[in-house]
């Protein structure tokens, strides 16, 4: 077996490296059993070094058989740990009012499949309508975004023309046409990419909901069990900081992902009043890259910028004016007024 085989052959790499310091101490005649304070440091660091890229070299042999298809079948029980920590104060407040924690694991649980079941019930189709609308309009958007691009050009041909540069769009294709290929491919690379992983994990649907809800039960034993591996001196120290650290992270966390729900919510409303089309899937996509920040704030411009310069009855004014709403609702309205107090008041600070 490749893994067995692997561990082998890394065991032994980190014998025969243990076996060459032995050797190099006892040629330099340096005891092997003293006072650590004794020995020379040039030999201690020469030690650490060689077991450091034993340890290294082990790691690398075993990476591909054993620590590779670990690591790809842990993210769904880091996601159900994350989700399973974010509604344990929920459970904890049944258990105060002297619910068992069973029943409130289960009444949590409920309401959490309920609640974005009928979130995936009402937004999935129209999110999916739009995106098959997206897909059959792409050669229109493609051409107004032709005529949108030697519009601006046009209207700069002259300077174009002091810098020697192309001046219609068909120009800059000609020029740039390797560059432009390269970067076709790199993205529609990426995008099967992404969307070959997202239907391989299509079974995480299964694992997350299910490990959330095991997790969730026995949480408060896990924690207990981690607490009494530790020496009994510093129990309750520990546990103490462990609570409030957990308590302050969660609430950050919670914040977080309250203030990107409203953004996505409040996105989606404005655009369509505006008369922006796929604004459901642009007021998705806005909620999360508002959590990252400054780029995510100009992927945002983009979106919407892109989105209105291609549609046949935009101009390029009310596209500009669309991008400076976005950009004060981000950076005036969630900036400094609502997360502030959201995310804030959650930590404790005002």
């Amino acid at each position: 077996d490749a893994r067995v085989a692997a561990s082998a052959e890394g065991a032994e790499a980190i014998e025969r490296t243990t076996e060459r310091v032995v050797l190099t101490f006892r040629i330099f005649k340096v005891p092997l059993r003293m006072k650590s304070e004794s020995y020379p440091r040039v030999f201690i660091l020469a030690a650490f070094a060689m077991a450091v890229a034993a340890a290294v070299y082990a790691l690398r042999l075993i990476y591909d058989p054993v620590i590779r298809p670990f690591l790809n079948v842990l993210p769904p029980f880091v996601i159900a740990f994350v989700i399973a920590f974010l509604l344990d104060p929920v459970v904890d407040w049944f258990e105060r009012r002297r619910v068992s924690r069973g029943v409130g694991v289960a009444v949590v649980g409920l309401s959490f499949l309920i609640v974005f079941g009928l979130v995936g019930f009402l937004i999935v189709p129209r999110v999916a309508e739009q995106a098959a609308a997206l897909a059959e309009n792409s050669q229109e958007y493609a051409k107004g975004a032709q005529d949108a691009i030697n519009e601006v050009l046009d209207s700069h041909k002259s300077l174009l023309q002091r810098l020697h540069l192309p001046t219609t769009s068909g120009e800059w294709s000609k020029r740039y046409s390797g560059q432009l290929q390269d970067i076709a491919k790199t993205s529609m690379g990426f995008v099967a990419t992404a969307l070959g992983s997202a239907a391989s994990k299509f079974l995480w649907i299964v694992i997350i909901p299910i490990s959330t809800l095991l997790l969730l039960k026995d949480l408060d034993y896990l924690k207990a069990k981690t607490l009494h591996l530790t020496p009994e001196r510093r129990r309750e120290r520990l546990a103490t900081l462990s609570s409030a650290i957990g308590g302050v992270f969660g609430k950050y966390v919670r914040g977080m992902i309250s203030v990107a729900t409203l953004y996505s919510v409040v996105a989606a409303i404005l655009l369509s009043a505006l008369g922006l089309p796929y604004a459901l899937i642009i007021g998705v996509l806005s909620g999360l890259f508002y959590l990252i920040p400054i780029v995510g704030n100009i992927f945002i411009l983009l979106m919407v910028g892109i989105t209105a310069v291609v549609q046949p009855n935009f101009s390029l004014a009310y596209s500009g004016l669309l991008c400076l709403i976005m950009l004060v609702m981000s950076m005036i309205v969630f900036d400094q007024l609502i997360y502030p107090r959201v995310v804030g008041r959650s930590v404790g600070v005002h």
